[in-house]
């Protein structure tokens, strides 16, 4: 199994792989090409899971606290935020065979030189089985 283009450099085996790759993806905004953040999070649909994918797609611009306020300003200006994710160690579920679960520190990186954001992010990624392709089946922006 290979994810299409622009994940085909990812690993579906590797839920770490997959699981930075769809928060770098989600939390990655062209505001002035993009209606809002649901846009970045459709192009991350194929690293989940069906069902999270479609749960998901109409909510996904509540994941980051930004406002409709600060998306405009972002979108006059042209500007473009890059996320970088890291992937905590500790204080997780433990890892089975088919569920892995972390939460991530991602920051949102403005182009412009404006202070980054930053978000923890809880992720869970789950499989069929031993060494099926992982998908990403929870997001949730941790206050």
């Amino acid at each position: 199994m290979v994810f299409d283009d622009p994940f085909g450099g990812v690993d579906p085996c590797s839920a770490v792989e997959v699981m930075v790759a769809a928060l770098q993806t989600v939390f990655s905004y062209r505001p002035s090409e993009q209606a809002d953040q649901s846009s970045s999070f459709r192009v991350a649909a194929p690293l989940m899971t069906p069902d999270f994918a479609a749960r998901w797609d109409t909510a996904g611009s509540v994941l980051a606290p930004i406002t409709s306020m600060q998306w405009q300003q972002w979108s006059t200006r042209g500007v473009v935020l890059t996320a970088t994710a890291r992937l905590g160690e500790d204080d997780h579920p433990p890892d089975t065979d088919t569920t892995f679960a972390r939460v991530a520190a991602v920051a949102l990186r403005p182009a412009d030189g404006t202070p980054s954001l930053s978000l923890a992010v809880y992720a869970r990624a789950i499989r069929p089985s031993a060494g099926a392709g992982w998908r990403i089946s929870a997001l949730e922006v941790r206050a």
